[in-house]
């Protein structure tokens, strides 16, 4: 109640800003990933101050945990997860680039694109961290009987993360079943390096593929300019149009990653 009610409040009051903004942009600013953050805020906020009295911590962020090394594992984490993807498509000849007409996109230029991105995807990968792999995360771990370890907080939220990208454009049992292999993979970052490394590792991993690469995001398209990736193969494989992400070496890359992080960090 306190997220749905904060969110309308927030959306209420902020919807003249951002049509200025949108105005000034020439384009609309979403408003969405925002509201929506500020919404998870608030219902962890008056959930932990009138309900279950409990610190912060337990979303795991604790003291620390924004400091510049865990943001930095995190970001390198999922840069190089979509990377490897991207590069062995490419090596098997299963994506290319192909130009942009650049009368499409006057006046903007690579980096002010990649700003832009950057600043509608950040909201939307932490408040998908703080709900998935920070409340339900620790609300399912807490109810774990003793001595079975995160499994269930792990399964919960990898579950629940996938079953919200139905609503996407091109989702089917394959891309949801590679969102919640990649929703397990963030679990085991926030246990072993904080919430915020997992939000990084997440935001690193769409913020390539939009702004670097030019490929949808989860099947969402953004405009972008100069050029754009194109997978060439079966959608099975390579993703079709949810983007590389949602193919069969997407999986393997994150199944790989997986086995690598853990061995390689501890608790």
């Amino acid at each position: 109640m306190a997220w749905i009610l904060a969110q309308g409040v927030f959306e209420s009051l902020a919807a003249p800003l951002f049509g200025l903004l949108s105005r000034a942009m020439g384009e609309p600013v979403p408003m969405y990933p925002v509201s929506m953050l500020v919404g998870v805020l608030a219902g962890c906020w008056t959930g932990f101050r009138f309900l279950d009295e409990v610190p912060w911590a337990v979303l795991g962020v604790p003291e620390g945990s924004w400091r510049a090394r865990p943001l930095l594992v995190g970001a390198a984490v999922g840069t190089g997860a979509i990377l490897l993807t991207t590069l062995v498509l490419w090596g098997f000849g299963q994506l290319r680039f192909d130009a942009v007409p650049a009368q499409a996109f006057a006046g903007e230029s690579w980096g002010g694109t990649a700003l832009r991105l950057l600043v509608v995807l950040a909201p939307a990968a932490l408040w998908e961290e703080y709900a998935f792999r920070g409340y339900l995360y620790a609300t399912a771990a807490e109810a774990t009987p003793a001595g079975q370890g995160p499994l269930l907080a792990r399964a919960a939220s990898s579950v629940a993360f996938g079953m919200v990208h139905l609503l996407n454009p091109g989702a089917g049992a394959r891309t949801t079943g590679i969102v919640m292999l990649a929703g397990w993979c963030l679990c085991v970052i926030r246990e072993r390096a904080g919430l915020p490394a997992a939000f990084t590792a997440h935001l690193a991993w769409n913020w390539v593929m939009a702004a670097v690469l030019h490929v949808p995001v989860s099947g969402l398209p953004f405009a972008t300019p100069g050029y754009k990736a194109v997978v060439l193969g079966p959608a099975w494989l390579t993703g079709g149009s949810w983007g590389p992400e949602g193919g069969a070496v997407a999986a393997l890359v994150l199944s790989g990653g997986l086995l690598t992080f853990s061995k390689y960090t501890r608790h």
